[in-house]
C-alpha cells in the first residue's frame, strides 16, 4: 500500500512540475514526445515546398490514418499566404506546423514541415 501511494505521488509531483504552458496534448509521455503549442501567425510558402508533403495530421502523431494531400489540390504554391494555427515539435529535431490558405473560403488544414515556410 505505500509504495502505491509514493508511486501516485511521484507521478503527480512529475505531472505538477512540467507545468501547461500552451501546450495541448502530448502523443506520448517517452522523451522526445510530440508537443502541440497554440499559435497565430501568418506566412508564406518557400519555393522549396514540393520536397514536403501535407498531411491531415502531424506525421508522428498517435492517429492511424494519415492521408497525404497534394499541393496542386490544396490550391497553395510557392509565396501562397497562409495562416498558422498550431505548432508540434518533437525535441529539438523536428517542427511541423498546421496551416490553412488565407483565402476568404478556405477550410482545409494541413500539416507541414517548418521548411516548407518562411518563418523568420
Amino acid at each position: 500500500m505505500m509504495k502505491k501511494a509514493l508511486l501516485i505521488l511521484g507521478i503527480a509531483g512529475m505531472l505538477g512540475t512540467m507545468g501547461t504552458g500552451t501546450t495541448i496534448s502530448h502523443a506520448s509521455t517517452m522523451t522526445g514526445a510530440v508537443r502541440y503549442y497554440k499559435i497565430h501567425k501568418t506566412t508564406t510558402i518557400k519555393k522549396n515546398y514540393k520536397n514536403f508533403k501535407l498531411t491531415n495530421h502531424q506525421p508522428n502523431s498517435n492517429y492511424k490514418a494519415i492521408k497525404t494531400f497534394s499541393w496542386k489540390t490544396a490550391k497553395l504554391k510557392a509565396g501562397s499566404k497562409v495562416k498558422i494555427d498550431l505548432a508540434a515539435n518533437q525535441g529539438t529535431q523536428y517542427d511541423w506546423y498546421r496551416i490553412k490558405a488565407t483565402t476568404k473560403h478556405a477550410t482545409h488544414r494541413y500539416w507541414v514541415y517548418g521548411q516548407a515556410l518562411n518563418l523568420k
